[in-house]
């Protein structure tokens, strides 16, 4: 209770000045040493054993060893495309354990996206769900630094290939440190969506993964069964799992995500901790959300009136925070915050990060003006992989742009009020319009594509594609059906488009570029209606030049 209600200041001195784990693999050593029998992964709606800090670690070591055994060594590259299953978080923390770099792949990704994954992230050695062997037979040709000597398999074993379970079942499970791994190697080459054309991989140490642990479990306190139920290959679960390791803390991990099963869950397994998107906050109130052990909410950018309606729902503390691939967690409301919940902030500047508003040229705004949140402090990211001038553009100096606009009051709360960067965010995943842009305008009848965000009280944001069709072509020749055909073939879910327009001319600049801003506010002549693809209904007039919107 003591460190619960420190001052900011005390809180700042006292985080910074303590000791950090020398890597990952020191932190989870730490951990068993502390929590040894203690659950670290409780499988929810899984009729399986939890795993102790004792079995983590085990797995972990094995990991390292099969890993080691097909050749991996301090700097490997490593695509891991797995789902939901503790074998994830162990290679992870195995190839860290080796000093080598993980590249986390989505496993239902299509050809195009794990070819680009592969091959951009320069993807060495592949362990891969065998149910997703068909994509990496259709892109195996394009990856020339991965050979099947260098893939494992999880699942049904696959004739040539080595089964990821038999190298675990012979592995020791007993790891001996070879190569000196530093607190500041890379271990992650995690990607982000951004603005302009395909993800980046961010280049990711040891520091950044147990700084955002160390903070977040020091800004909320005495956890003990925390809710995890995002995929392992997004970072989520992995600053989660180090969260966990400083607190002894339990990840309660189901095999996928579930908005109906989400109140269920919170209050089957005695969650002490969850975290709430929009979808869940704006579910009807019901008697089930009084039938919980949780002592606290966390939210990301939740609007005030809805972060209001939880906290009187749930009879909890409900705090928001802000970060981001590039820089772990920045800005948070501690736990002692009760002033922050309902006006609209994501908290202050956290131990270890330092963060200021500053203008077009990185100059540092006075409190009360908007300009550009960036970010500065230990284990940010080190740069893009193999993208220097997107990296350089990145920076002014050693602070990172967020790309966010934003404002910071006399009281040193942080408010974000927009965003610079061309990016739609659906739910809990950010999306690159320029991606989306750039499937879509593979088909041969689309003369040009512009994609942008619409409003959604339910996630946020959706996808709007709005096409112009080469001349001769109507929107008989290409419907809305074989559009989102052709984009589910090329995207991940998520990514594909719910609304569909079409229209005879896109608003431009002086530079002949496409307005978007004009184009979102309805500008532009436009063909037919907006079609919708979650009803499947269209917007009057269903075609047709509509004229001017």
């Amino acid at each position: 209770m003591e460190r619960i209600a420190e001052s900011d200041e005390a809180f700042r001195r006292r985080v910074e000045a303590e000791p950090l784990p020398c890597n990952l693999g020191a932190l989870l050593d730490q951990a068993v040493e502390r929590f040894a029998d203690d659950p670290a992964w409780v499988f929810v709606e899984q009729d399986l054993p939890a795993l102790s800090w004792r079995d983590l670690s085990e797995l972990v070591s094995r990991s390292a060893n099969a890993f080691a055994a097909m050749g991996v060594r301090k700097g490997s590259h490593v695509g891991v495309m797995l789902p939901n299953i503790p074998q994830s978080l162990a290679a992870w923390l195995g190839l860290a354990r080796l000093g080598a770099r993980m590249i986390p792949i989505n496993p239902g990704y299509t050809p195009d996206e794990l070819k680009y994954w592969l091959t951009d992230g320069d993807a060495e050695f592949l362990l891969m769900d065998g149910a997703k062997f068909d994509t990496f037979l259709a892109v195996e040709k394009d990856a020339p630094l991965l050979s099947r000597e260098r893939m494992a398999i999880w699942g049904d074993p696959i004739d040539g290939f080595k089964h990821w379970q038999n190298l675990l079942d012979t592995a020791s499970p007993s790891f001996s440190e070879g190569e000196t791994v530093d607190i500041d190697d890379i271990v992650s080459i995690q990607y982000t969506s951004g603005s302009t054309g395909w993800p980046k991989g961010c280049l990711l140490s040891h520091r950044y993964w147990i700084v955002c642990g160390k903070v977040v479990s020091e800004m909320w306190p005495g956890l003990k069964r925390i809710q995890c139920d995002l995929p392992f290959y997004y970072m989520g679960p992995l600053w989660r799992f180090t969260m966990a390791a400083f607190q002894g803390a339990a990840l309660y991990v189901p095999p996928a995500y579930s908005l109906s099963r989400f109140r269920e869950r919170v209050r089957d397994y005695e969650y002490d901790m969850a975290w709430m998107t929009n979808p869940v906050a704006m579910l009807e109130p019901a008697p089930i959300e009084d039938e919980h052990k949780l002592t606290m909410i966390a939210t990301f950018g939740m609007g005030p009136s809805l972060q209001s309606s939880i906290a009187g729902r749930y009879k909890v503390p409900v705090r928001d925070a802000f970060g981001m691939t590039e820089i772990g967690f920045a800005i948070g409301c501690r736990l002692n915050d009760d002033r922050s919940v309902g006006i609209g902030t994501c908290g202050k500047i956290l131990p270890l990060r330092e963060g200021k508003i500053a203008d077009p040229e990185g100059n540092e705004l006075p409190d009360g003006e908007i300009g550009e949140l960036c970010i500065t402090g230990p284990g940010i990211l080190q740069g893009y992989y193999k993208k220097k001038e997107a990296t350089d553009g990145a920076f002014h100096g050693r602070w990172f742009r967020t790309g966010d606009l934003a404002r910071r009051d006399a009281d040193g709360y942080y408010y974000i009020v927009g965003r610079i960067k061309d990016m739609i965010r659906r739910s809990a995943e950010n999306i690159s319009v320029t991606e989306v842009e750039s499937a879509l305008s593979t088909l041969s009848e689309i003369e040009d594509v512009a994609v942008h965000g619409v409003k959604d009280e339910k996630r946020g944001e959706e996808v709007k594609a709005c096409l112009v069709l080469k001349e001769g072509k109507t929107p008989q020749d290409l419907p809305p059906e074989a559009v989102l055909d052709h984009a589910r073939g090329h995207l991940a879910r998520f990514k594909v488009p719910r609304y569909i327009q079409y229209y005879t001319v896109f608003p431009r600049t002086g530079s002949n570029k496409i307005a978007k801003k004009r184009l979102q506010d309805g500008e532009g002549q436009v063909l037919t209606g907006t079609f919708d693809a979650t009803t499947g209904a269209w917007s009057e007039p269903p075609f047709g030049k509509a004229g001017d919107a």
